[in-house]
């Protein structure tokens, strides 16, 4: 048995377990049209998705979750498809054999060749099969009427993680299949799908189908149904898993999750203390957790200092000298007057401004 076989085996307990919810999030859509070239009707399949990043992985059976498709009137098989899947419709022959486009194939979100597809990282799908029970014959073979994969090995056709084309279209859905055929066609067709793209959350579905329609619809109503949670729905019946429940400094605000730390320093933002938080600033306390923008500094105001002193006269910071006219470096209230010439008969080494007083030798009468 392959890896991914067993992968599929392993995990189809999970199936059972969320198969109801599963169901309602991951419906089957089966639609027809009038083929192009052959006769009765072609019957398009389509897994619905939820969101963009919705990953299709692969279709598959076994002896727990059996693949069973029924066209009792006989599929139409194009002899110019040489492939089981869309990989043999050549576009480039479409023109000459259009009932190539009637084909009946199985696929992964292709109706043609990866190489030929604007998907961005497209991928044609691989299978694995039972040799005692394959499934490809049912689309090589012209007037197939069974499909059918329920042994231990089983089958499973898929694509990687990797691939474009496992991602929904516009409409939020992939082509799994089609079939042509004069007659309806029924049975039950397993998937398997990866929500938002994550291997590990895979979600397994069987889907029964008969003829057109859109199978595994829920009747009740899917939502969040913890009233703890921002997006409680009070008439959810079934809880979808989407509810959103805010931790640590987060909130609910709209329905949603808030960041409650906009500025990611571990401090919820209704319990910031906002102000300078600048040391060099006169305003700065380190109890501020948040800074406000309103930091100042002493030369902001033309002082000297943050107790809000200026430089006096003499150029001390909070001094008390209101004036030094001569730039002595002494308050002119604290200036000595008398006679600063040292060869004068009455000269004073304390003045500290000079009244011209100064007497000179021969009005000393020498």
């Amino acid at each position: 048995m392959s890896r991914f076989k067993f992968l599929l085996v392993a995990t189809c307990c999970c199936s059972i377990l969320f198969g109801t919810q599963a169901q309602a999030q991951y419906t089957l859509t089966v639609e027809a049209s009038t083929p192009v070239a052959a006769l009765g009707t072609t019957y398009r399949f389509y897994v619905d998705m939820n969101d963009p990043t919705d990953r299709m992985s692969a279709i598959f059976g076994n002896d727990q979750a059996p693949l069973e498709i029924n066209a009792p009137s006989g599929a139409f098989n194009s002899s110019f498809n040489a492939s089981w899947s869309a990989s043999g419709i050549n576009p480039a022959f479409l023109g000459f054999f259009p009932d190539m486009a009637d084909d009946t194939y199985a696929t992964i979100g292709l109706d043609g060749p990866a190489s030929a597809s604007t998907i961005v990282g497209a991928a044609d799908p691989s299978i694995v099969e039972d040799s005692a029970q394959p499934i490809t014959p049912f689309f090589a073979t012209d007037g197939a009427t069974t499909l059918l994969a329920n042994t231990l090995t089983g089958a499973s056709y898929y694509v990687l993680n990797t691939a474009g084309n496992g991602l929904p279209d516009a409409n939020l859905r992939v082509l799994v299949l089609q079939i042509t055929s004069t007659g309806c066609v029924n049975g039950i067709l397993n998937y398997q799908v990866f929500p938002l793209g994550v291997g590990a959350d895979q979600v397994q579905i069987s889907m029964p189908f008969d003829c057109t329609g859109t199978f595994g619809g829920s009747t009740g109503v899917a939502g969040c149904m913890d009233a703890t949670a921002c997006n409680y729905d009070a008439t959810a019946t079934t809880d979808d898993g989407s509810c959103l429940i805010p931790t640590g400094c987060d909130y609910c605000s709209n329905g949603t999750v808030a960041n409650g730390d906009s500025d990611g320093d571990g401090i919820c933002d209704n319990a910031e203390i906002p102000g300078c938080q600048d040391p060099t600033a006169c305003n700065y306390d380190p109890i501020y957790t948040d800074d406000a923008g309103n930091c100042f500094w002493a030369a902001d105001n033309g002082w000297c200092d943050c107790n809000g002193d200026i430089l006096d006269a003499l150029g001390v910071c909070g001094g008390t000298c209101a004036s030094d006219a001569d730039g002595n470096g002494v308050c002119d209230d604290a200036e000595i007057l008398g006679c600063m010439d040292a060869t004068a008969c009455n000269y004073d080494a304390t003045a500290t401004q000079d009244d011209g007083s100064c007497a000179v030798n021969d009005e000393c009468g020498v």
